[in-house]
């Protein structure tokens, strides 16, 4: 009797040794508060549960959650490094965990695939890209084993649907491997995970996450003005709309929607009334969207939350954007002084890694003033009051107008008539634009022929996309290039063997 109780004592304690890898209700709500930027709540938490369960190794995944956030949305240096630090250590417990549960090589996937994230934020290109390599040979291996498990399509739904878009000068990182995907398979992968985490109460946690990744990937890659439309529509459902209101990065998803599908009042409603304070990590870029959002309706005060931002954002990128963005409200106040001041502040502060920052250093080195009513018309453009933009238009007059002034006037032309769905219209000013451009470094010819490519493959007409989709990516122009030709590239992704 002795010896079966001593037996089965034994049997218990190795029981209780083996390490755990599981989300549990602790970590779950640990997850939900990072996910609402509320880092110190979540640290709290995933230190009860290392103490209440130290064998869970979850924790570590949530702890590297904390420090991707905070380099994604803050952009300093001190934080990636002090992620750097923790990742062989975070790796090495959950390398320690549940190799039986669909959990264990997700999260070391995950470790990876947010650190190649993080690198490339920083421009680490090619050590981003054995990184995210590795994540996806685990993901991969993580599908063969458990191909219900929701979670994988969220990971591979963004890889598959990121992989088209890659410049060819890194494509070699995912050769190696094989790295293949589509974005119309990036884009159902992540639909199906959105489905499931919304019906499926074990993966309902996940909601927001892939809330953002189905957005980004809607609107930077799918081509598809309505997919856009109906998406921002799911933002009704019960737990999308309660998350509105608790999460700083679901209320800018919901903005961004917003702000790309011509609801621009809206969108200053959502980010006026976004959660912020007390208890949030900082998420400056939400005054930056802001002060785009009113100077697109012409604010008179636009400048407030431009100013914030430059202000308190110690980060990389779209400060030069910002300065550029508060010369702009100038310009259009008809305060030439400031204008000037704000448009030399480009150079004195801020990166060049995005498009935006890029074309603002530009624009500021040519120390040139733009057009007013040109100026205006843009502006009203991408808030979506076309009507007014067309008004703008009018008050110029071609017939004087020079080359420079005819290219932008009749690019922007274009640009109304597509997005107002006078597609006839469109067209014709998109040829008239790139004929007027073809050989000039401006963005406009470019970018007329990308839109060209939209509007055939939205109408089916695949050789004529992707004619125009390759005369945008052959195009020598300097101007938003990399983003542009990003979106040449994803067009012809898409339409591959149709």
């Amino acid at each position: 009797m002795k010896n079966l109780l001593l037996i089965t004592l034994l049997i218990t304690l190795s029981q209780l040794s083996l390490a755990a890898t599981d989300f549990d209700g602790n970590c779950r709500s640990a997850y939900h508060d990072i996910i609402c930027l509320r880092f110190d709540d979540a640290r709290k938490k995933i230190d009860l549960e290392k103490a209440i369960n130290p064998a869970n190794t979850i924790p570590y995944l949530l702890d590297n959650y904390i420090d991707f956030i905070t380099v994604m949305v803050g952009e300093e240096e001190k934080d990636l490094e002090q992620m750097r630090q923790n990742r062989d250590f975070r790796l090495q417990h959950l390398v320690n965990g549940d190799s039986k549960s669909p959990w264990y090589l997700y999260s070391q996937a995950d470790i990876y695939l947010q650190w190649g994230f993080a690198r490339i934020k920083f421009g680490e290109y090619v050590s981003a890209g054995l990184d995210i390599n590795w994540a996806f040979r685990l993901l991969e291996d993580n599908e063969h084993k458990f191909p219900d498990f929701t979670p994988n399509k969220i990971r591979l739904g963004l890889l598959h649907a990121l992989v088209g878009t890659v410049p060819d000068k890194y494509r070699w990182a995912i050769s190696a491997l094989e790295f293949q995907g589509t974005i119309p398979q990036g884009i159902r992968e992540l639909n199906i995970a959105f489905t499931e985490c919304q019906a499926n109460k074990q993966f309902g946690f996940l909601l927001p996450e892939v809330t953002f990744i189905l957005s980004f990937v809607t609107i930077n890659l799918s081509g598809d003005k309505e997919a856009t439309l109906r998406f921002a529509t799911s933002f009704n459902t019960p737990a999308l709309s309660l998350l509105v209101t608790q999460s700083p990065l679901i209320c800018y998803t919901l903005a961004n929607l917003k702000m790309k599908s011509a609801n621009n009042d809206e969108a200053i409603i959502l980010l006026s009334n976004c959660p912020r304070g007390s208890g949030y990590y900082p998420f400056d870029y939400l005054d930056y969207e802001l002060g785009i959002a009113k100077l697109n309706r012409l604010d008179p005060d636009a400048y407030l939350p431009l100013m914030r931002f430059v202000a308190g954002f110690h980060g990389r990128n779209y400060i030069r954007s910002a300065y550029e963005h508060l010369a702009w409200h100038y310009l259009i106040h008809n305060n030439s002084e400031k204008y000037w001041f704000y448009l030399n502040r480009i150079q004195l502060r801020g990166f060049s890694m995005v498009d935006n920052d890029r074309q603002a250093l530009k624009n500021s080195q040519k120390q040139e003033i733009p057009d007013p009513s040109l100026l205006k018309a843009r502006l009203l453009f991408d808030g979506g009051y076309y009507t007014k933009a067309l008004a703008e238009l009018s008050h110029i007059s071609i017939s004087v107008t020079g080359s420079k002034l005819k290219l932008e006037y009749t690019y922007r032309t274009a640009r109304v008539y597509d997005e107002w769905g006078k597609t006839d219209d469109a067209v014709s000013w998109y040829n008239k634009t790139i004929e007027l451009g073809f050989n000039d470094p401006s963005y406009y010819a470019a970018n007329s022929a990308l839109h060209l490519g939209l509007i055939y493959e939205n109408a089916s007409k695949y050789t004529l996309a992707k004619l125009n989709y390759e005369k945008c990516i052959e195009m020598n122009f300097d101007e938003f290039h990399f983003s542009i030709t990003q979106k040449a590239k994803s067009g012809l992704n898409r339409i591959k063997n149709r």
